[in-house]
């Protein structure tokens, strides 16, 4: 049995970190976390969890592009928290450096945050900023396909069997606004 990573504050509005470490991790980014917690993960994580083990990892992680927790998007804030933000920064550039001893190791990332990217006004310049902390490491991104808005796709609603494929996260960035 894998161990369970999990970080969130103390009131568990928050979370930054939801995953097992195994020998084949990846690393994925939602737009915000929702009830899921170790051995208790919501239908998002559940598929996560399936895809991931689909495309040869054994494990994963599970990062926030915001990490206030809410199920219903519509009720995150309209102005990000810098403290909580800055935060989630720190907790995400841990964990490459915990998956990447040497930056000569690939970290396979999977962006699944879906059209939310767009609904906050604070949400691209976050994943900006996350982007830019981590961006060094010798990074292979992926995503389950693309919405017709060019984000990658929310893993709800994948196949359990789908393929992650590449995604140019270089390119994608700087159509951010």
């Amino acid at each position: 049995m894998q161990e369970w990573v999990y970080e969130n504050d103390d009131e568990n509005l928050i979370r930054y970190v939801l995953g097992t470490v195994g020998d084949r991790t990846l690393l994925c980014f939602g737009v915000n976390p929702s009830t899921a917690s170790p051995n208790n993960l919501d239908n998002t994580l559940k598929k996560v969890h399936k895809i991931a083990l689909f495309n040869d990892y054994d494990s994963w992680i599970m990062f926030n592009v915001y990490p206030k927790r809410d199920t219903k998007f519509d009720n995150l804030p309209d102005v990000h928290n810098d403290e909580i933000h800055i935060k989630n920064i720190e907790k995400i550039k841990k964990y490459f450096n915990n998956t990447s001893t040497n930056n000569e190791s690939e970290i396979s990332v999977w962006l699944a945050f879906g059209n939310h990217i767009y609904e906050r006004n604070y949400l691209p310049s976050c994943l900006k900023d996350i982007y830019n902390a981590i961006k060094d490491y010798n990074i292979s991104w992926l995503t389950s396909g693309l919405n017709k808005s060019g984000s990658p796709k929310h893993p709800l609603y994948q196949k359990d069997n789908t393929i992650l494929e590449e995604f140019k996260m270089d390119e994608y960035i700087v159509t951010l606004k």
